[in-house]
Protein backbone atom coordinates (compact mmCIF):
# COMPACT_ATOMS: atom_id res chain seq x y z
CA UNK A 1 0.00 0.00 0.00
CA UNK A 2 1.40 3.38 -1.02
CA UNK A 3 2.07 6.03 1.63
CA UNK A 4 2.49 9.80 1.38
CA UNK A 5 3.91 12.26 3.90
CA UNK A 6 3.74 16.02 3.27
CA UNK A 7 4.85 19.02 5.36
CA UNK A 8 5.20 22.71 4.53
CA UNK A 9 4.02 22.41 0.96
CA UNK A 10 1.46 24.94 -0.24
CA UNK A 11 -1.54 25.04 2.12
CA UNK A 12 -0.29 21.94 3.98
CA UNK A 13 1.79 22.85 7.04
CA UNK A 14 2.12 20.17 9.75
CA UNK A 15 0.25 17.67 7.60
CA UNK A 16 -0.82 14.30 8.98
CA UNK A 17 0.27 13.65 12.57
CA UNK A 18 -0.43 9.92 12.93
CA UNK A 19 1.55 6.97 11.53
CA UNK A 20 4.78 8.98 11.55
CA UNK A 21 3.08 11.46 9.23
CA UNK A 22 2.31 8.94 6.47
CA UNK A 23 -1.13 8.87 4.90
CA UNK A 24 -1.99 5.41 3.62
CA UNK A 25 -3.53 5.55 0.16
CA UNK A 26 -6.11 2.78 0.12
CA UNK A 27 -8.06 1.52 -2.93
CA UNK A 28 -10.66 4.19 -2.16
CA UNK A 29 -9.18 7.34 -0.67
CA UNK A 30 -11.34 10.40 -0.12
CA UNK A 31 -9.94 13.82 0.79
CA UNK A 32 -12.52 16.29 2.06
CA UNK A 33 -12.20 19.75 3.54
CA UNK A 34 -12.70 23.47 3.02
CA UNK A 35 -11.44 25.41 0.01
CA UNK A 36 -7.70 26.00 -0.23
CA UNK A 37 -6.80 23.52 2.51
CA UNK A 38 -4.75 21.12 0.36
CA UNK A 39 -7.18 18.51 -0.97
CA UNK A 40 -6.06 18.80 -4.58
CA UNK A 41 -2.45 19.27 -3.48
CA UNK A 42 -2.44 15.78 -1.98
CA UNK A 43 -4.15 14.28 -5.03
CA UNK A 44 -1.73 15.99 -7.42
CA UNK A 45 1.34 14.89 -5.47
CA UNK A 46 0.08 11.32 -5.45
CA UNK A 47 -0.55 11.49 -9.19
CA UNK A 48 2.96 12.83 -9.77
CA UNK A 49 4.63 10.11 -7.73
CA UNK A 50 2.76 7.15 -9.21
CA UNK A 51 3.47 8.55 -12.68
CA UNK A 52 7.18 8.91 -11.85
CA UNK A 53 7.30 5.40 -10.41
CA UNK A 54 5.75 4.05 -13.60
CA UNK A 55 8.22 6.02 -15.73
CA UNK A 56 11.14 4.51 -13.81
CA UNK A 57 9.72 1.00 -14.19
CA UNK A 58 9.49 1.58 -17.95
CA UNK A 59 13.05 2.96 -17.84
CA UNK A 60 11.98 6.31 -19.28
CA UNK A 61 14.40 7.88 -16.79
CA UNK A 62 17.49 6.87 -14.91
CA UNK A 63 16.66 7.05 -11.19
CA UNK A 64 20.14 8.29 -10.38
CA UNK A 65 19.82 11.25 -12.73
CA UNK A 66 16.63 12.78 -11.27
CA UNK A 67 17.33 15.80 -9.06
CA UNK A 68 15.24 18.38 -7.22
CA UNK A 69 14.83 20.62 -10.26
CA UNK A 70 13.49 17.65 -12.26
CA UNK A 71 11.01 16.87 -9.50
CA UNK A 72 9.83 20.48 -9.44
CA UNK A 73 9.39 20.32 -13.20
CA UNK A 74 7.21 17.23 -12.79
CA UNK A 75 5.13 19.16 -10.22
CA UNK A 76 4.76 22.00 -12.73
CA UNK A 77 2.63 19.72 -14.88
CA UNK A 78 0.16 19.68 -11.99
CA UNK A 79 0.42 23.41 -11.26
CA UNK A 80 1.96 22.95 -7.81
CA UNK A 81 5.55 24.03 -8.56
CA UNK A 82 5.11 27.25 -6.57
CA UNK A 83 4.32 25.40 -3.35
CA UNK A 84 7.92 24.52 -2.46
CA UNK A 85 9.56 26.30 0.48
CA UNK A 86 12.88 25.97 2.27
CA UNK A 87 11.13 23.74 4.84
CA UNK A 88 9.23 21.48 2.45
CA UNK A 89 9.36 17.77 3.27
CA UNK A 90 7.73 15.20 1.02
CA UNK A 91 8.09 11.42 1.27
CA UNK A 92 6.39 8.80 -0.87
CA UNK A 93 6.61 5.04 -0.44
CA UNK A 94 5.26 3.42 -3.59
CA UNK A 95 4.86 -0.16 -4.74
CA UNK A 96 8.33 -0.27 -6.28
CA UNK A 97 10.16 2.97 -5.41
CA UNK A 98 10.64 5.38 -2.54
CA UNK A 99 10.97 9.12 -3.11
CA UNK A 100 11.91 11.89 -0.71
CA UNK A 101 12.34 15.64 -0.96
CA UNK A 102 13.85 17.56 1.91
CA UNK A 103 16.39 20.34 2.45
CA UNK A 104 16.00 21.19 -1.23
CA UNK A 105 17.22 17.79 -2.45
CA UNK A 106 15.41 14.87 -4.10
CA UNK A 107 16.24 11.21 -3.49
CA UNK A 108 15.12 7.98 -5.16
CA UNK A 109 15.54 4.38 -4.02
CA UNK A 110 13.93 1.16 -5.20
CA UNK A 111 12.69 -2.01 -3.59
CA UNK A 112 13.80 -4.86 -5.87
CA UNK A 113 11.50 -7.38 -4.21
CA UNK A 114 8.44 -5.19 -4.78
CA UNK A 115 9.43 -4.32 -8.33
CA UNK A 116 8.81 -7.94 -9.30
CA UNK A 117 5.22 -7.68 -8.00
CA UNK A 118 4.57 -4.24 -9.49
CA UNK A 119 1.20 -3.67 -11.18
CA UNK A 120 1.67 -1.05 -13.85
CA UNK A 121 -1.21 1.47 -13.71
CA UNK A 122 -3.03 3.59 -16.22
CA UNK A 123 -3.17 6.91 -14.36
CA UNK A 124 -5.94 9.40 -15.04
CA UNK A 125 -6.28 12.75 -13.29
CA UNK A 126 -9.72 14.25 -13.91
CA UNK A 127 -9.56 17.92 -12.85
CA UNK A 128 -12.43 20.14 -11.78
CA UNK A 129 -11.92 22.22 -14.95
CA UNK A 130 -13.20 19.30 -17.06
CA UNK A 131 -16.29 21.33 -18.11
CA UNK A 132 -14.04 23.29 -20.48
CA UNK A 133 -13.73 20.17 -22.63
CA UNK A 134 -17.47 20.06 -23.26
CA UNK A 135 -18.16 23.81 -23.32
CA UNK A 136 -15.42 25.04 -25.64
CA UNK A 137 -15.00 24.07 -29.27
CA UNK A 138 -11.58 23.16 -30.69
CA UNK A 139 -10.11 22.60 -27.22
CA UNK A 140 -7.06 20.95 -28.75
CA UNK A 141 -6.20 24.21 -30.50
CA UNK A 142 -6.19 26.32 -27.33
CA UNK A 143 -2.82 27.61 -26.16
CA UNK A 144 -1.51 27.14 -22.61
CA UNK A 145 -4.07 24.46 -21.79
CA UNK A 146 -3.14 22.88 -18.42
CA UNK A 147 -1.29 19.61 -18.96
CA UNK A 148 -3.74 17.44 -17.05
CA UNK A 149 -6.71 18.93 -18.92
CA UNK A 150 -4.94 18.26 -22.20
CA UNK A 151 -4.29 14.65 -21.20
CA UNK A 152 -7.94 14.24 -20.19
CA UNK A 153 -9.06 15.66 -23.52
CA UNK A 154 -6.94 13.13 -25.41
CA UNK A 155 -8.52 10.23 -23.51
CA UNK A 156 -11.96 11.80 -23.83
CA UNK A 157 -11.74 11.86 -27.63
CA UNK A 158 -10.85 8.17 -27.73
CA UNK A 159 -13.54 7.26 -25.20
CA UNK A 160 -16.17 9.24 -27.08
CA UNK A 161 -15.39 7.56 -30.41
CA UNK A 162 -15.28 4.13 -28.76
CA UNK A 163 -18.32 4.23 -26.47
CA UNK A 164 -20.67 6.94 -27.70
CA UNK A 165 -21.05 6.40 -31.44
CA UNK A 166 -24.24 4.42 -30.87
CA UNK A 167 -25.22 6.29 -27.73
CA UNK A 168 -23.82 6.12 -24.20
CA UNK A 169 -26.01 6.07 -21.09
CA UNK A 170 -24.95 8.59 -18.48
CA UNK A 171 -25.47 7.55 -14.85
CA UNK A 172 -28.08 10.29 -14.23
CA UNK A 173 -31.49 11.49 -15.40
CA UNK A 174 -32.02 8.93 -18.19
CA UNK A 175 -29.76 10.99 -20.42
CA UNK A 176 -27.57 9.69 -23.23
CA UNK A 177 -24.64 11.22 -25.03
CA UNK A 178 -24.03 10.42 -28.68
CA UNK A 179 -21.05 11.19 -30.88
CA UNK A 180 -21.81 12.10 -34.48
CA UNK A 181 -18.72 10.83 -36.28
CA UNK A 182 -19.83 12.33 -39.58
CA UNK A 183 -20.07 15.91 -38.31
CA UNK A 184 -17.64 15.54 -35.37
CA UNK A 185 -20.15 16.81 -32.82
CA UNK A 186 -21.43 15.46 -29.52
CA UNK A 187 -25.15 15.49 -28.77
CA UNK A 188 -27.02 15.00 -25.52
CA UNK A 189 -30.22 12.96 -25.88
CA UNK A 190 -32.74 13.66 -23.12
CA UNK A 191 -35.40 11.32 -21.73
CA UNK A 192 -38.04 12.76 -24.11
CA UNK A 193 -35.69 12.05 -27.05
CA UNK A 194 -34.79 15.70 -27.57
CA UNK A 195 -31.29 16.32 -28.92
CA UNK A 196 -29.09 19.28 -28.06
CA UNK A 197 -25.42 20.11 -28.48
CA UNK A 198 -23.36 19.27 -25.43
CA UNK A 199 -22.14 22.87 -25.24
CA UNK A 200 -25.75 23.90 -24.58
CA UNK A 201 -26.46 21.19 -22.01
CA UNK A 202 -26.67 21.81 -18.28
CA UNK A 203 -23.44 22.40 -16.35
CA UNK A 204 -24.00 19.14 -14.47
CA UNK A 205 -24.22 17.12 -17.69
CA UNK A 206 -21.18 18.93 -19.08
CA UNK A 207 -19.25 17.90 -15.96
CA UNK A 208 -20.46 14.30 -15.97
CA UNK A 209 -19.77 13.46 -19.63
CA UNK A 210 -15.94 13.50 -19.61
CA UNK A 211 -15.84 12.04 -16.09
CA UNK A 212 -18.16 9.14 -16.90
CA UNK A 213 -16.89 8.33 -20.39
CA UNK A 214 -13.19 8.36 -19.55
CA UNK A 215 -13.64 6.42 -16.29
CA UNK A 216 -15.76 3.75 -17.96
CA UNK A 217 -13.53 3.48 -21.03
CA UNK A 218 -10.26 3.14 -19.11
CA UNK A 219 -11.72 0.67 -16.61
CA UNK A 220 -12.70 -1.53 -19.57
CA UNK A 221 -9.49 -0.94 -21.51
CA UNK A 222 -7.13 -1.82 -18.66
CA UNK A 223 -7.18 -5.53 -17.87
CA UNK A 224 -5.04 -7.57 -15.51
CA UNK A 225 -5.05 -10.83 -17.50
CA UNK A 226 -1.49 -11.13 -18.79
CA UNK A 227 -2.47 -13.50 -21.59
CA UNK A 228 -5.18 -11.23 -22.96
CA UNK A 229 -2.66 -8.40 -22.93
CA UNK A 230 -0.16 -10.51 -24.87
CA UNK A 231 -2.79 -11.15 -27.53
CA UNK A 232 -2.98 -7.40 -28.10
CA UNK A 233 0.73 -7.08 -28.88
CA UNK A 234 1.92 -6.22 -32.36
CA UNK A 235 4.80 -8.13 -33.95
CA UNK A 236 7.03 -5.12 -33.29
CA UNK A 237 6.10 -5.05 -29.61
CA UNK A 238 6.78 -8.77 -29.27
CA UNK A 239 10.25 -8.27 -30.71
CA UNK A 240 10.79 -5.42 -28.26
CA UNK A 241 9.99 -7.71 -25.34
CA UNK A 242 12.41 -10.35 -26.61
CA UNK A 243 15.15 -7.73 -26.99
CA UNK A 244 14.44 -6.46 -23.49
CA UNK A 245 14.83 -9.97 -22.03
CA UNK A 246 18.09 -10.52 -23.92
CA UNK A 247 19.49 -7.21 -22.74
CA UNK A 248 18.35 -7.51 -19.12
CA UNK A 249 19.78 -11.02 -18.62
CA UNK A 250 22.67 -10.90 -21.08
CA UNK A 251 24.97 -12.56 -18.51
CA UNK A 252 22.77 -15.64 -18.19
CA UNK A 253 22.25 -17.24 -21.60
CA UNK A 254 20.54 -20.37 -20.29
CA UNK A 255 17.99 -18.29 -18.38
CA UNK A 256 17.31 -16.12 -21.44
CA UNK A 257 16.89 -19.17 -23.67
CA UNK A 258 14.40 -20.69 -21.24
CA UNK A 259 12.35 -17.50 -21.01
CA UNK A 260 12.30 -16.99 -24.77
CA UNK A 261 11.30 -20.60 -25.33
CA UNK A 262 8.27 -20.18 -23.10
CA UNK A 263 7.39 -16.85 -24.65
CA UNK A 264 7.70 -18.11 -28.22
CA UNK A 265 5.57 -21.09 -27.30
CA UNK A 266 2.77 -18.76 -26.29
CA UNK A 267 3.20 -16.47 -29.29
CA UNK A 268 2.95 -19.45 -31.63
CA UNK A 269 0.21 -21.47 -29.96
CA UNK A 270 -1.73 -18.94 -27.89
CA UNK A 271 -1.81 -21.49 -25.07
CA UNK A 272 -1.20 -20.40 -21.52
CA UNK A 273 2.32 -20.90 -20.30
CA UNK A 274 2.79 -23.86 -17.96
CA UNK A 275 2.48 -22.41 -14.46
CA UNK A 276 4.70 -25.16 -13.06
CA UNK A 277 7.77 -23.82 -14.88
CA UNK A 278 10.05 -22.06 -12.40
CA UNK A 279 10.76 -19.28 -14.92
CA UNK A 280 7.12 -18.27 -15.29
CA UNK A 281 6.85 -15.87 -12.32
CA UNK A 282 9.84 -13.91 -13.61
CA UNK A 283 8.49 -13.93 -17.15
CA UNK A 284 5.09 -12.67 -16.02
CA UNK A 285 6.65 -9.89 -13.96
CA UNK A 286 8.73 -8.80 -16.98
CA UNK A 287 5.70 -8.78 -19.25
CA UNK A 288 3.73 -6.70 -16.77
CA UNK A 289 6.16 -3.85 -17.37
CA UNK A 290 4.71 -3.58 -20.88
CA UNK A 291 1.04 -3.50 -19.95
CA UNK A 292 -1.21 -1.30 -17.87
CA UNK A 293 -2.78 -3.88 -15.60
CA UNK A 294 -4.72 -1.58 -13.26
CA UNK A 295 -6.39 1.82 -13.27
CA UNK A 296 -5.70 4.70 -10.87
CA UNK A 297 -8.58 7.16 -11.21
CA UNK A 298 -7.99 10.51 -9.48
CA UNK A 299 -11.10 12.70 -9.56
CA UNK A 300 -11.53 16.25 -8.35
CA UNK A 301 -15.01 17.07 -7.06
CA UNK A 302 -17.14 14.40 -8.78
CA UNK A 303 -20.17 16.15 -7.27
CA UNK A 304 -19.57 19.28 -9.33
CA UNK A 305 -22.86 21.01 -10.34
CA UNK A 306 -24.93 17.98 -9.38
CA UNK A 307 -28.09 17.41 -7.36
CA UNK A 308 -27.48 15.18 -4.29
CA UNK A 309 -29.15 12.10 -5.80
CA UNK A 310 -27.11 12.51 -8.96
CA UNK A 311 -23.93 12.75 -6.88
CA UNK A 312 -24.69 9.31 -5.53
CA UNK A 313 -25.22 7.84 -9.00
CA UNK A 314 -21.92 9.27 -10.21
CA UNK A 315 -20.10 7.89 -7.18
CA UNK A 316 -21.68 4.46 -7.68
CA UNK A 317 -20.45 4.43 -11.28
CA UNK A 318 -16.92 5.36 -10.18
CA UNK A 319 -16.99 2.55 -7.62
CA UNK A 320 -18.24 0.12 -10.26
CA UNK A 321 -15.27 1.10 -12.43
CA UNK A 322 -13.00 0.56 -9.42
CA UNK A 323 -14.37 -2.95 -8.90
CA UNK A 324 -13.46 -4.15 -12.40
CA UNK A 325 -9.92 -4.91 -11.19
CA UNK A 326 -8.64 -5.81 -7.74
CA UNK A 327 -5.64 -3.49 -8.07
CA UNK A 328 -7.58 -0.40 -9.19
CA UNK A 329 -7.66 2.76 -7.09
CA UNK A 330 -10.09 5.65 -6.78
CA UNK A 331 -8.87 8.92 -5.26
CA UNK A 332 -11.50 11.62 -4.73
CA UNK A 333 -11.41 15.21 -3.50
CA UNK A 334 -14.77 16.55 -2.39
CA UNK A 335 -16.71 19.31 -0.65
CA UNK A 336 -19.88 17.26 -0.51
CA UNK A 337 -21.24 15.48 2.59
CA UNK A 338 -23.51 13.50 0.28
CA UNK A 339 -20.50 11.82 -1.32
CA UNK A 340 -19.42 10.51 2.07
CA UNK A 341 -22.95 9.39 2.84
CA UNK A 342 -23.24 7.40 -0.39
CA UNK A 343 -19.80 5.90 0.17
CA UNK A 344 -20.92 4.70 3.60
CA UNK A 345 -23.94 3.07 1.96
CA UNK A 346 -21.65 1.23 -0.45
CA UNK A 347 -19.58 -0.06 2.44
CA UNK A 348 -22.71 -1.19 4.28
CA UNK A 349 -23.93 -2.97 1.14
CA UNK A 350 -20.65 -4.89 0.98
CA UNK A 351 -21.00 -5.84 4.64
CA UNK A 352 -24.52 -7.17 4.08
CA UNK A 353 -23.46 -9.13 1.01
CA UNK A 354 -20.82 -10.88 3.10
CA UNK A 355 -23.46 -11.67 5.74
CA UNK A 356 -25.57 -13.43 3.13
CA UNK A 357 -28.27 -10.84 2.49
CA UNK A 358 -29.70 -11.54 -1.00
CA UNK A 359 -28.03 -9.37 -3.63
CA UNK A 360 -31.35 -8.63 -5.32
CA UNK A 361 -32.64 -7.03 -2.11
CA UNK A 362 -29.54 -4.89 -1.74
CA UNK A 363 -29.66 -3.92 -5.42
CA UNK A 364 -32.92 -2.06 -4.80
CA UNK A 365 -31.02 0.31 -2.50
CA UNK A 366 -27.38 0.28 -3.61
CA UNK A 367 -25.96 -1.16 -6.86
CA UNK A 368 -24.23 -4.39 -5.90
CA UNK A 369 -21.44 -3.73 -8.42
CA UNK A 370 -20.62 -0.57 -6.45
CA UNK A 371 -20.26 -2.26 -3.06
CA UNK A 372 -16.81 -1.78 -1.54
CA UNK A 373 -15.31 -3.20 1.66
CA UNK A 374 -14.91 -0.66 4.45
CA UNK A 375 -11.31 -1.74 5.07
CA UNK A 376 -10.46 -0.56 1.55
CA UNK A 377 -11.61 2.99 2.34
CA UNK A 378 -9.74 5.90 3.93
CA UNK A 379 -11.20 9.36 4.43
CA UNK A 380 -8.92 12.28 5.24
CA UNK A 381 -9.93 15.80 6.14
CA UNK A 382 -7.69 18.76 5.38
CA UNK A 383 -7.86 21.56 7.94
CA UNK A 384 -7.51 25.33 7.59
CA UNK A 385 -4.51 25.30 9.93
CA UNK A 386 -2.59 23.11 7.46
CA UNK A 387 -3.08 19.82 9.28
CA UNK A 388 -4.65 16.59 8.00
CA UNK A 389 -6.97 14.33 9.97
CA UNK A 390 -7.92 10.71 9.37
CA UNK A 391 -11.62 10.17 9.98
CA UNK A 392 -11.91 7.08 12.15
CA UNK A 393 -14.53 4.51 11.12
CA UNK A 394 -17.61 3.98 13.24
CA UNK A 395 -18.64 0.33 13.60
CA UNK A 396 -16.32 -0.49 10.68
CA UNK A 397 -18.04 2.01 8.38
CA UNK A 398 -16.71 5.35 7.11
CA UNK A 399 -17.18 8.07 9.70
CA UNK A 400 -19.43 11.11 9.24
CA UNK A 401 -17.57 13.15 11.86
CA UNK A 402 -16.22 15.87 9.58
CA UNK A 403 -16.71 19.54 8.83
CA UNK A 404 -19.05 18.78 5.93
CA UNK A 405 -21.58 16.98 8.10
CA UNK A 406 -20.98 19.46 10.90
CA UNK A 407 -22.08 22.21 8.52
CA UNK A 408 -25.31 20.32 7.81
CA UNK A 409 -25.90 19.81 11.53
CA UNK A 410 -25.21 23.50 12.17
CA UNK A 411 -27.77 24.47 9.53
CA UNK A 412 -30.37 22.19 11.12
CA UNK A 413 -29.66 23.67 14.54
CA UNK A 414 -29.99 27.23 13.26
CA UNK A 415 -33.30 26.39 11.61
CA UNK A 416 -34.50 24.84 14.86
CA UNK A 417 -33.66 28.06 16.68
CA UNK A 418 -35.65 30.06 14.11
CA UNK A 419 -38.62 27.78 14.77
CA UNK A 420 -38.24 28.45 18.49
CA UNK A 421 -38.35 32.19 17.77
CA UNK A 422 -41.51 31.68 15.72
CA UNK A 423 -43.17 29.91 18.64
CA UNK A 424 -42.04 32.62 21.11
CA UNK A 425 -42.90 35.74 19.12
CA UNK A 426 -45.46 34.80 16.48
CA UNK A 427 -48.42 33.64 18.53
Amino acid sequence: MAKLRVKNFGPIKDGFSENDGFMEIKPVTVICGNQATGKSTIAKLYSTFVWLEKALIRMDFDANSIDSSDFQDFCRNQGIEEFFTANTEIYFVGNAYKFSYWDGSFYVSNNEEKVINYHRPKIMYIPSERNLITVLENVDKLKNLPVMLSVLFDEYKIAMKTLAVNGYDLPVSNVKVKYDSEHYVTKVITSDNASISIKNASSGIQSIVPLSLVSKFLSQEVISDIYKNIQRLSSYERDQIKDFIKKTYSDNKNFVDALLKELNMYFLTGKKIDSTDENIPMLKSLLCFYFNTCFINIVEEPEQNLYPESQGKVLYELLECLNTNEHNQLIITTHSPYMLSYLTQSAKADELLKKGVPAERIEKIVPVKSAVASEKISIYETKEDGSIKLLKPYENLPSDENLLNAALADGNERFSKLLDLEVAFCK
